[in-house]
């Protein structure tokens, strides 16, 4: 028997099996006992859907044991919980009784701390009121006695301040005799203002020392506490060189001062811009 050509009958093999059907025949034939019929597939089919319902039938028996078995946990697990949550409210009953019971005792307490603080607080007030009493009595006594010393004082001041005032007024007319004028007459006096040049509320001017011949004016001062005072003065010494339309000399004559050696030097170099001899004995 010649070898056959493997290559050759499959290209050929498809074309006898349409065109040839001995040999179409004899190949199922042959293959009839090598290839699965279809009543074996079936038969197969039902062998595996059998044993498919006895694994499902397995599985679902075993699911149900398996619910069974977590029913039963479940429950043990609920009866637990019902059990601890009955102990855990239970104390925590007992825990409310033992905080109201101290808030009791200490609401008591409070009230009683408040009733001390009350009756400190009534008898601080009492105490408060006895020494405003007294400060108002030693109020009422040192007003008393200040008004008694300012009376004192304003009648010292006018007793002193009249020979004061005339004895800076000699100082002035001891000046002039040396310089010539002699027997001058120096005199306080009061001029009205009713158009208020000077000053707007009292409507008139008071002059400590006043001359016309020749034309002084003297403003006096027992302490210099500010420039207020120059300034002032020169609206005097304006307002009566106006008045007499003449140049007046001015003397400011101070007791004390209470300005720096600075302050007093400002008030030296605007009192010569004005013709005003400034005398601080």
């Amino acid at each position: 028997m010649s070898p056959i050509d493997l290559d050759e009958l499959k290209r050929e093999l498809p074309r006898l099996i349409k065109e040839n059907d001995a040999i179409k025949g004899a190949i199922i034939t042959a293959l009839s006992g090598v290839v699965a019929t279809r009543e074996d597939i079936k038969e197969i089919i039902d062998i595996m859907n059998k044993r498919f319902e006895e694994v499902n039938k397995h599985f679902e028996s075993m699911q149900k044991q398996m619910d069974k078995r977590f029913e039963s946990m479940q429950k043990q697990m609920d009866k637990r919980f019902e059990s601890m949550q009955k102990q855990m409210d239970k104390r925590f009953e007992e825990v409310n009784k033992r905080f109201e019971s101290m808030q009791k005792q200490m609401d008591k307490r409070f009230e009683e701390v408040n009733k001390r603080f009350e009756s400190m607080q009534k008898q601080m007030d009492k105490r408060f009121e006895e020494v405003n009493k007294r400060f108002e009595s030693m109020q009422k006594q040192m007003d008393k006695r200040f008004n008694t010393l300012e009376h004192i004082l304003i009648n010292i001041q006018l007793n002193f301040g009249r020979p004061f005032e005339q004895f800076c007024r000699n100082i002035v007319m001891k000046i002039l005799d040396a310089e010539g004028f002699k027997n001058v007459s120096i005199t306080p006096i009061t001029i009205p203002d009713p158009d208020g040049i000077v000053f707007e509320k009292t409507k008139q001017v008071e002059i400590d020392g006043f001359s016309l011949d020749p034309p002084i004016i003297i403003e006096i001062t027992s302490i210099l506490k500010d420039k207020d005072k120059v300034n002032n003065f020169i609206k005097k010494k304006k307002f009566v060189e106006s008045l007499y339309k003449k140049e007046f000399r001015g003397f400011l004559i101070v007791s004390s001062t209470e300005l720096d050696y600075n302050q007093m030097g400002d008030i030296k170099i605007l009192c010569h811009k004005y013709d005003i001899d400034l005398i601080n004995l």
